[in-house]
């Protein structure tokens, strides 16, 4: 018995072609930058402006290779959810700084805390 293999057509989410698909992700990417200032400010994030526009544009770059446009949609919508949240202050103040786990400051805070009392205790214990 044969098997008659069919190619599947699937719908787009948004974008019914890569350029499409990349307008999108060059709106998106606008949208973030100009809105990274009110948010930093409204959250009272301890992270500056350009730390924040430099995490953005590492996510951004990092989903470069992607060339589904499903896929692309996909990442397009969750991103214009986050935007969302973010600017309608949804989103906690603990979830914004998830985005910027690594940048000065958090290298800062962990330079610091070899400075405590209990981390000279045990260095000088040794």
């Amino acid at each position: 018995m044969s098997r008659q293999v069919t190619n599947r057509i699937v719908r787009p989410i948004l974008s019914k072609s890569p350029e499409e698909a990349r307008k999108g992700v060059l709106s998106l990417y606008r949208d973030f930058y100009r809105e990274l200032d009110w948010t930093c400010r409204s959250h009272l994030l301890n992270v500056s402006i350009a730390a924040a526009r430099q995490k953005m544009k590492e996510q951004f770059v990092r989903n470069k290779n992607i060339t589904d446009v499903r896929m692309i949609d996909m990442l397009v919508v969750k991103g214009r959810m986050t935007l969302e949240e973010m600017h309608h202050q949804w989103s906690q103040d603990y979830n914004c700084y998830a985005y910027f786990d690594d940048t000065i400051t958090q290298k800062e805070k962990v330079a610091e805390k070899g400075h405590t009392f209990m981390d000279k205790f045990y260095k000088s214990s040794d």
